[in-house]
């Protein structure tokens, strides 16, 4: 039996042999070729397919440029939007224009999610260029979605601390609040602080954006620490920018802790905003657990700060069940 045993042993060592041969790091100079940029792209080990991808786009050029494309084009409807942004951050270091137009250029399966990591690097590298660039695109759709990835990459670059002011000076409507979203959530990335250091030293004027800031602000923050984020709203709530951000954190905060939630919004100074917050937070709690809410209204004495709870209540009730909601009616601290 110990010739078996031998033998195995010389095989478990030829094995870890070959093993660790196909497994070591390739040399530099050969992670630099085109060759080893093809190799990882048909690399079904995600670990080296990314080494061997990020090692030659670390040297990408414009020599190499034409045999790189070459290469990854019969790869695009699988390539990962991570891997279209690392190639883009490497060709905007020299040719941010023809990286962008090679994006539109490519077939429209291709062409929305490849202009976008384009516009995500040249965003990271010359905002204003790229906004120059995103203005000329005829496609509204296209425009607004490139935009919101250009603004990804400007909250990741040295040029950061402009981006809001670009999106001050775009119309009101949807689309400056949903890039207002994106700067956001970009920020949040750095931690609640760096959202809510941003929120604040926004100007107050003109009031819609400030207010816009902050609603996208306490929305961002308030899906990981709703109470954190109460908090934070708490020392603003004598200003009107407030308005609309309380009611997104009420809402936030009552879809995992209804009661907490109620507690606190009830505990706020009198005022339309925690009226409207209250309303908020007890609609979606009743939506979520309609009998513990109803439980806790009624276990509290009425008072004014209750009322929108109760309105809620009466108003949901009074078409289908008018006695009840004349009973809810009797619990209004301001009688109707």
């Amino acid at each position: 039996m110990k010739w078996i045993a031998v033998i195995f042993v010389a095989l478990a060592l030829a094995l870890g042999f070959f093993l660790g041969r196909a497994t070591a790091p390739a040399p530099e100079t050969e992670l630099a070729s085109v060759d080893s940029f093809r190799q990882s792209l048909e690399d079904p080990d995600w670990l080296t397919r990314t080494y061997r991808f990020s090692s030659f786009l670390m040297g990408l050029n414009p020599e190499n440029l034409p045999e790189a494309l070459e290469a990854l084009e019969p790869h695009l409807p699988w390539l990962l939007t991570d891997e279209f942004r690392l190639f883009m951050l490497a060709w905007t270091r020299f040719d941010p224009v023809g990286a962008f137009a090679q994006a539109q250029a490519w077939p429209p399966q291709i062409r929305r999610n490849a202009g976008g990591t384009a516009m995500y690097a040249w965003g990271f590298r010359n905002p204003l260029e790229a906004v120059r660039a995103l203005s000329a695109v005829e496609d509204p759709d296209l425009q607004e979605f490139w935009g919101a990835r250009l603004l990804a990459g400007w909250a990741h670059g040295e040029y950061r601390d402009s981006a809001s002011d670009y999106i001050a000076k775009m119309p009101e409507g949807t689309i400056r609040l949903s890039y207002l979203g994106t700067l956001a959530w970009e920020i949040s990335k750095e931690g609640p602080e760096a959202v809510m250091r941003w929120a604040e030293e926004v100007s107050d004027e003109p009031l819609r954006f400030k207010q816009g800031v902050f609603l996208k602000a306490a929305s961002t923050l308030a899906g990981v620490d709703a109470p954190g984020t109460a908090r934070w709203l708490s020392g603003h709530l004598e200003h009107d920018y407030v308005d609309d951000a309380l009611m997104i954190v009420a809402a936030s905060w009552a879809t995992n802790d209804g009661l907490e939630a109620m507690e606190w919004l009830t505990g706020l100074p009198a005022s339309e905003k925690r009226d409207t917050a209250v309303r908020a937070g007890f609609r979606v709690w009743h939506g979520r657990s309609p009998r513990e809410a109803e439980r806790w209204l009624e276990s509290v004495s009425p008072a004014f700060a209750v009322d929108p709870a109760v309105h809620f209540m009466i108003e949901r009730t009074r078409e289908k069940r008018p006695q009840v909601a004349r009973r809810w009616a009797t619990r209004l601290a301001s009688k109707p």
